[in-house]
């Protein structure tokens, strides 16, 4: 399993799960949401950078069809994924809008029918049903809010499900033929063009900005951004099945979790003990599963 790429996607999910530190952070300066993440995919190119230039320019040379799959990417997963997901957040909450972002693997197993021809297990679906119902746990603490449901909450909660979803996808149909690094570079840059277009409709905000918020912005941007979409991107095509891809990086909302009670000081309580433990077993059950086949 470790050899097929799946220990990076864990990883990636796990770096996915510090974003929740940098939001406090930011909120700290007054910086809206639309503003966030402009400044993360920002900094996550600025970081690519570098490492291009080291390459050479044949680094940033993909083919048509490269091009194409990273700006579907940059547009879908960072412009879309972003706006729907904030907004959803705003309409619904944290917890609501997490459950909603991880029907992806649902999605994700549809997807990958039609694109490669993958057929859904009784185990595989077994597992979704176990992920998806760890990360409710996890994400609610077995606290669910009714009455804070709104139906466009949830359309865009779905939206951004089915972005994060069409990562996967993309992530396998890119990593066929193209530099992982030159897919994450242009995908950041083509996923900037589209959130400054939406800055611009909706507006930034003003904030005050000073060295420490660049510092902040510049290691948000490599840790929760650059890098782990590099290793996820990576690893996707090393996967025997790409429907595996969300049951594993759900490790994020174990770590956001621990995140935030470990450095905010956020309970925990026995219904997000028994979420971690039931993500851990999903990712453990497809692990098993692989293992029988190789």
């Amino acid at each position: 399993m470790i050899k097929n790429g799946a220990i990076f996607i864990i990883i990636s999910g796990t770096l996915w799960g510090t974003t929740g530190i940098y939001s406090h952070l930011y909120s700290a300066y007054g910086i809206p949401p639309v503003t966030m993440s402009i400044l993360r995919v920002f900094c996550a190119m600025l970081v690519i950078t570098p490492f291009m230039i080291k390459k050479g320019r044949k680094s940033f040379v993909l083919s048509k069809r490269g091009f194409i799959i990273a700006c579907v990417q940059g547009v879908i997963t960072q412009a879309v994924f972003n706006v729907a997901y904030f907004t959803a957040i705003g309409k619904l909450g944290m917890a609501s809008s997490v459950v909603l972002i991880y029907t992806s693997p649902i999605i994700v197993a549809i997807m990958s029918y039609f694109f490669f021809k993958e057929t859904p297990t009784m185990k595989k679906v077994f597992a979704m049903c176990v992920t998806i119902t760890g990360v409710t746990f996890t994400a609610t603490g077995g606290v669910f809010e009714l009455s804070k449901l709104s139906l466009s909450g949830i359309l865009m909660g779905l939206i951004s499900g089915l972005c994060f979803a069409s990562l996967a996808i993309t992530s396998r149909l890119g990593g066929q033929s193209e530099d992982p690094v030159a897919m994450t570079y242009y995908t950041m840059v083509f996923g900037f063009i589209a959130l400054v277009g939406y800055g611009t409709i909706v507006g930034i905000g003003e904030f005050h900005a000073d060295e420490k918020l660049a510092i902040i912005s510049i290691i948000n941007g490599a840790t929760s951004v650059a890098l782990p979409y590099f290793l996820y991107s990576f690893s996707i095509p090393k996967l025997k099945h790409v429907s595996y891809a969300p049951i594993l990086s759900s490790v994020e909302n174990i770590a956001a979790t621990l995140f935030g009670t470990f450095i905010f000081g956020e309970a925990l309580g026995s219904w997000r003990v028994i979420g971690i433990m039931l993500v851990l077993s999903s990712i453990a059950m497809i692990n098993m599963q692989e293992r029988t086949k190789t």
